[in-house]
């Protein structure tokens, strides 16, 4: 008992020695404090500020042929079973696949994209590159990447792709420069898809809430003609077909009728048998072509309710709105977070500063002496 009341003792003389130790350095700890209040100040004033847009969506999905019980168990373990029921292949958890692909995104730099003072009328390329509004703290970031690349282009001349406009994408033929503006609006993009109810969500951020706004809603217009016309691509090729087929026999048939009707009106006062025979026939064949013709324009309208019937429909949620505030951090947020940051250094500095060097130096001793 005794000794556990020592052990308390000496953690708790330990405590208060360290505390006054820490309240005897308060001067360097208050300028420390100032000095990055101030690096708070700059940081939070010359920041950018960011708008995000969050679209919902409901899509329409096929119900599982499977078994409840199994069904609502794979969903509890994160596995979708539309995977292998031979149904779509292109089901909600795939959604997110879809829009990072190259081709989604060259897609959307042609998006024609307007900001909220109306000044900037434009392509979302030819924004995102020349007239986005960019943080100092970006371009310092990217700094070193474009000092390698001069320095191993200047060794190295590289074969790089120049397009003769660099603000028209291709995505099976990109230039480096092209392949860094897919990334960035890659970036801006955010999508969850909801496993038990395949509710979309999307959000997009930009440092303008009218262009963050389009964009938000141009990305979920373009994913839905993409599940769309994948959905929709066998019932088309059919319809396709049968409009062929439709369009033959009504040929065919409007030059049976027309041959039967000529060769009536030259023979009208003839009541010879063989002329009777050839009218007979060609009756016959105008017939034919009739119902051949009747039967390819009923397959035509039983085609195209199959289109109608294949096509997804979608239930917007939550629609895009031009947001009132910013996304990103509030300055005095980020003062303070730099604040208390200086803090928490300097006071780390100040009770590690003679452990860590009574460590080195010991450490420096046995070698001496080894």
């Amino acid at each position: 008992m005794e000794k556990m009341d020592k052990k308390q003792l000496l953690k708790e003389a330990d405590l208060i020695s360290l505390f006054q130790k820490i309240l005897s350095k308060w001067k360097q700890i208050a300028c420390v404090a100032a000095i990055f209040l101030v690096i708070g100040v700059v940081m939070a004033f010359t920041s950018i500020k960011k708008y995000t847009v969050e679209v919902m969506v409901a899509p329409e999905t096929s119900s599982s042929s499977l078994g409840g019980n199994l069904g609502s168990f794979a969903n509890i373990v994160g596995f979708d079973l539309r995977s292998i029921e031979g149904g779509d292949a292109i089901y909600p958890l795939l959604y997110p696949d879809i829009i990072q692909s190259l081709p989604f995104l060259s897609s959307m730099m042609d998006v024609h994209v307007q900001t909220m003072d109306g000044v900037v009328d434009t392509t979302f390329s030819y924004y995102q590159a020349r007239l986005q509004k960019k943080s100092w703290t970006a371009w310092l970031k990217g700094m070193p990447k474009r000092t390698i690349n001069k320095i191993a282009g200047a060794i190295s001349p590289s074969n790089d792709f120049k397009p003769s406009n660099p603000f028209v994408f291709d995505p099976y033929h990109l230039s480096r420069w092209q392949q860094d503006q897919i990334v960035r609006l890659n970036k801006a993009i955010t999508i969850f898809v909801d496993k038990k109810t395949d509710v979309i969500t999307l959000s997009f951020t930009d440092p303008d809430p009218y262009v963050a706004a389009t964009m938000a809603e141009k990305v979920m217009d373009r994913l839905q003609e993409c599940i769309t016309e994948y959905r929709t691509s066998k019932s088309q090729n059919d319809y396709q077909y049968i409009e062929k087929l439709y369009l033959d026999a009504k040929s065919d048939y409007e030059q049976a009728q027309m041959e039967y009707a000529v060769y009536v009106d030259k023979h009208q006062s003839v009541s010879l048998q063989q002329y009777m025979i050839e009218q007979e026939r060609l009756e016959a064949d105008k017939e034919l072509k009739n119902t051949l013709y009747t039967q390819c324009a009923q397959e035509l309208q039983l085609s195209k309710a199959k289109i109608q019937e294949s096509t997804p429909a979608f239930t917007t949620l939550k629609p895009a709105a031009i947001p009132a505030r910013a996304s990103s951090m509030r300055k005095l947020n980020i003062i303070l977070i730099w604040m208390v940051l200086g803090v928490i250094i300097d006071v780390a500095y100040i009770l590690l500063k003679e452990p860590v060097s009574q460590t080195w130096q010991k450490l420096f001793n046995q070698k001496v002496e080894e």
